[in-house]
């Protein structure tokens, strides 16, 4: 086995979980009929409704929707506008991922082209780290009905991003060296969370803008995981070759 400093020179991907490794809004729907189930019939439908704009128009939804970067985050934005409480919002999405275990009752796709550009990656020397705010309780389980375990090297749950995505792109280049950061690159589809921290200190990034909100800059932008495949390609052609000991 690699000792951890040969580990360290490696070129690392830090990939984001939710729109980025996997995709599919059935969760979300789930998501917003679980939140909605205490409310009146007028202002369930008013919720799921607004759910429903929000991922075929983004931000353009409406002015409430201004603030929710992804579908998730437009439920809980909708749902605390309509007086749903944070514990049955967080019973709600708890419910959502027990369901997104169930292959049957919850679709989701795993993007071709990335899993195999990351199986690519690994066969070249790339590390690869899952960072996601996500709890580690289930996780497990859903990285296994995606199949996604043999594409990961690491496994980071409930990061705290952004500040815990500094963490750990700091814990993958400890000694900072000048051009540490280079090998480094991070992909998401939140910009805060997801790609500022990496952006900020010359890491290359990948940024997933699904809804063209344009939060701010990346090394390569795209509607979706398929547009940012050359660049991040590109990115693990320019490494130095790694080193070992």
């Amino acid at each position: 086995m690699a000792d951890q400093s040969t580990i360290r020179q490696r070129p690392v991907l830090i990939t984001d979980f939710d729109g980025t490794l996997y995709r599919g809004d059935a969760p979300i729907r789930h998501y917003a009929e679980q939140a909605a189930a205490t409310l009146d019939t007028e202002a369930r439908a008013e919720l799921l409704d607004g759910v429903e704009k929000f991922l075929a128009l983004g931000a353009a939804a409406g002015p409430v929707l201004a603030e929710a970067i992804d579908g998730w985050e437009a439920v809980a934005v909708l749902g605390r506008a309509a007086g749903v409480a944070a514990a049955e919002l967080q019973r709600a999405f708890l419910a959502t991922r027990e369901l997104m275990l169930d292959p049957v009752r919850c679709p989701l796709e795993v993007p071709t082209g990335y899993a195999e550009l990351i199986t690519e990656l690994r066969a070249a020397g790339v590390r690869v780290v899952l960072a996601t705010n996500s709890p580690a309780d289930g996780l497990d389980a859903l990285l296994r009905r995606l199949e996604l375990p043999p594409l990961l090297d690491a496994v980071v749950s409930g990061t705290g991003k952004p500040e815990g995505l500094r963490r750990l792109l700091r814990t993958e280049n400890p000694d900072a060296p000048a051009d540490g950061w280079r090998r480094l690159c991070v992909i998401g589809d939140h910009w805060r969370n997801d790609i500022e921290p990496g952006h900020e200190v010359g890491a290359h990034s990948a940024y997933i803008d699904r809804f063209a909100r344009a939060d701010g800059p990346a090394s390569a932008i795209a509607p979706t995981v398929e547009g940012l495949l050359d660049s991040i390609r590109t990115w693990a052609t320019d490494q130095a070759p790694i080193e070992g000991n």
